[in-house]
């Protein structure tokens, strides 16, 4: 039981794990065009994590706001909002320092009221930065993106599709996935809802949207839905499209986002997914998954193929089928079997090409995104290039927490190098540099192995939307660790 486990991450959290240590790259020289400069602007971040550091089983805290860095190693301004435990979300102005090296690794401290934050970070590109924090004694990792100014000031208007995940103050999770539509400050729509294994299709009944501050792009928010219920968010502006959610409301830990619908969203064509979330047995993270499949369009789903960890058991590539209803409002549900595998989703497309989803299970409550996937057959030249690799969970096998953020580099021929910074409980560790070998199928599931990481052979399981984005899992036995590789420009 994991429980148990995090009775350890404490006591080893002075011991290298098994993340990357050991033998390395000789002659490695990281590359890139990436400066202090690079990270210029507002940038609204939101990070997902557990704190050990008073209590041993950890206790989940959600973090977002804003922060303008100024291109030349400053934090200028900024503010936190962070909800932890069974109080109220704290509020706290930031300021700070940051650096950036050539292949856009590099470090965030933020002063937000009496607390110092650091993390390790990656830039993607001007635009986007993933994160760890490198502070010790916590598991997390978050996303931080740049601002549109041009959005400032305005009301969110029109149809969006939403998701988001939150635990209560004793730990119970709930998911949701669904479509408002917000006119004048005012949004109703309908969501699908996984509330600690309870599955229900709710109608929002009234909502509303209090005008963002003109200095972060900053606002309140509340749903009401039809059981009745409702819930606060402080929500940030990203642009035009794009709303970052955190959950306001008392003992209330979650985050979410929102994503203005667009075209006539159909459900055809190939799609990579990821997704992860909390099961009944193991507890927060007990379950992630990535995986791809093939919609025809006309209900039926084939070609289907996932990986899976679970209550630290592993699914190795199993395959499946499936059907998806009618799409009504952008929203499909799917019904997808293979050996070993029964899933139930609702599906919430915000165009042809992405959506949300929501696994309908009494197990667990498992929530994520699938994108329409660029190519029709892909192989190893397909990842070519520097990208950056972020993934967040637990090595039962250390034990210890675990968080991942560095470079990726792939030759297009099936070599890699990683060159990672790591966080398994005491704190950032950085310039672990690993060989590795890879292969790309032609549906887009790529495996890889790096030396003194992986724990078997082809381990290192991607699922290619494109050249450029891949969802990531870690498949072994005893870890629960996913997530996300971006190419850098």
């Amino acid at each position: 039981m994991r429980r148990l486990f995090f009775l350890f991450v404490l006591m080893v959290s002075g011991l290298s794990v098994g993340c990357g240590t050991g033998d390395g790259v000789r002659g490695f020289v990281p590359r890139g065009n990436f400066s202090d400069a690079s990270l210029s602007g507002q940038y609204v971040y939101q990070i997902s994590g557990l704190d050990f550091s008073t209590n041993f089983n950890g206790t989940p805290y959600r973090e977002a706001g804003v922060f303008v860095a100024d291109g030349n190693r400053h934090i200028t301004g900024g503010m936190d909002d962070f909800a932890e435990g069974s109080g109220d979300v704290a509020s706290n102005p930031v300021t700070g320092s940051y650096s950036v090296n050539n292949d856009g690794t590099g470090q965030i401290t933020l002063n937000a009221g009496s607390a110092t934050l650091t993390f390790a970070v990656t830039m993607v590109s001007s635009s986007k930065v993933y994160l760890i924090e490198g502070d010790a004694a916590v598991n997390a990792m978050g996303i931080a993106e740049k601002q549109d100014a041009n959005a400032f000031n305005a009301l969110p208007s029109g149809t969006f599709v939403f998701q988001t995940h939150s635990l209560n103050s004793t730990q119970l999770p709930t998911g949701k996935v669904g479509q408002i539509t917000i006119s004048n400050g005012s949004a109703t729509g309908n969501a699908d809802v996984n509330q600690n294994g309870v599955s229900s299709s709710l109608t929002i009944t009234g909502s509303s949207f209090g005008t963002p501050d003109a200095t972060f792009a900053r606002g309140t928010a509340s749903l009401t839905d039809s059981t009745p219920a409702t819930s606060q968010f402080i929500y940030y502006i990203v642009d035009a499209n794009n709303i970052r959610l955190l959950a306001s409301d008392p003992g209330i830990a979650g985050l979410g986002r929102a994503e203005k619908q667009s075209g006539t969203p159909a459900f055809s064509g190939s799609f990579a997914f990821g997704s992860r979330g909390d099961t009944n047995d193991f507890g927060i993270n007990g379950s992630q998954t990535v995986g791809r499949f093939t919609a025809h369009g006309n209900g039926t789903i084939d070609s289907g193929v996932l990986d899976s960890v679970q209550d630290g058991n592993s699914i190795y590539n199993g395959s499946f089928t499936g059907t998806s209803s009618v799409v009504n409002n952008g929203r499909t549900v799917l019904s997808l079997s293979g050996s070993g595998i029964s899933i139930q989703a609702a599906v919430w497309m915000v165009n042809s090409s992405r959506g949300f989803l929501l696994i309908n299970d009494p197990s667990k409550v498992e929530d994520g995104t699938l994108d329409l996937q660029q190519s029709s057959s892909f192989s190893n030249s397909n990842m070519n290039g520097q990208f950056v690799l972020l993934m967040d969970g637990f090595d039962l096998n250390s034990p210890a927490n675990l968080d991942r953020v560095g470079t990726l580099q792939w030759d297009g021929n099936g070599h890699l190098t990683l060159n990672e910074t790591v966080n398994s409980g005491s704190g950032a560790s950085s310039g672990v540099v690993l060989p590795g070998t890879y292969s790309v199928g032609t549906n887009g599931r790529a495996v890889g192995t790096i030396t003194n990481l992986s724990l078997s052979t082809g381990d290192i399981v991607s699922y290619l939307i494109s050249g450029n984005d891949a969802y990531v899992l870690e498949n072994d036995p005893g870890t629960e660790i996913s997530g996300v590789i971006s190419k850098q420009r």
